[in-house]
């Protein structure tokens, strides 16, 4: 019904999960409750997530080793103006978007240099995360470097290395297309 996918489909997909209940037992009049729909789409579409990925970036800097060092720094992140004002404010797929760029950060933590299925998790929430709101084209030079440090550790050799970078281009494109009409 909105007809303006450019943010593609996990955000509307998201959305209208979030709102699926007032749909239920409201029925076709779940329209006129805006304010109940615009809380739903503003908690769990711009502040959920966005305080997952807040808190999936503390787990990456601290793995939560120390509590009171964890809970200060996602004090911190969830504290600055851009994150708290922005996600209170308004329905927005910014939240969506984040989150899809930690997971990209996390896959490629996670994986460490040995090139394997988390590395193409990361290529499948980079493709997300550019599907949503471009911020995925971003990593370009991340996942160069991060091929480029394979090849410094000898963690793969150059012929490996343009094979997992064409692999991980194929795998964000697909997920870019899969996850954004607007593409094709």
């Amino acid at each position: 019904i909105y007809g303006d996918y450019h943010y593609g489909y996990p955000f509307y997909f998201l959305s209208a999960a979030a709102v699926l209940p007032v749909r239920l037992i409201h029925g076709a009049r779940f329209t006129d409750f805006t304010g109940l729909n615009l809380l739903l789409l503003r908690q769990l579409i711009s502040v959920l997530p966005m305080l997952v990925a807040c808190a999936w970036m503390v787990y990456l800097m601290t793995g939560f080793r120390k509590w009171w060092e964890s809970a200060g720094l996602l004090v911190l992140l969830v504290s600055v103006r851009g994150i708290a004002r922005n996600n209170i404010q308004w329905w927005h797929p910014d939240a969506l978007s984040v989150l899809a760029v930690v997971l990209t950060l996390f896959f490629l933590n996670r994986d460490r240099l040995r090139f394997g299925r988390n590395f193409y998790f990361a290529a499948v929430a980079c493709g997300i995360a550019a599907g949503i709101k471009l911020a995925g084209v971003f990593f370009f030079l991340a996942v160069g470097g991060y091929l480029a440090a394979g090849l410094a550790r000898k963690a793969l050799h150059l012929r490996h290395a343009l094979l997992s970078g064409v692999l991980f281009i194929l795998v964000m494109a697909g997920s870019l297309v899969l996850t954004n009409p607007v593409v094709y």
